[in-house]
């Protein structure tokens, strides 16, 4: 992938998964670590078992930046 792609992708590459669960190797336990140690969720599981992780979603938890309401949900207001 080129790098424009990358940052353009919704989900993390199977490297930036990797570098996150280090030291961790099978897709399983990377999975486990994902949802119940950083607490983010999985979006679905490649057929080769790695976890689709959302890079927004990696971006707020690591970076502690709180959901926009203007970007998620509904608009109830005019």
């Amino acid at each position: 992938m080129t790098a424009e792609a990358i940052a353009t992708s919704l989900y993390l590459t199977e490297e930036e998964i990797d570098g996150l669960c280090k030291p961790l190797k099978q897709r399983f336990a990377q999975r486990r670590y994902i949802k119940e140690v950083l607490g983010l969720p999985i979006a679905g599981i490649r057929p080769d078992g790695l976890p689709l992780v959302g890079r927004t979603m990696v971006d707020e938890k690591l970076n502690n930046k709180k959901p926009s309401a203007s970007e998620r949900g509904f608009k109830w207001s005019k």
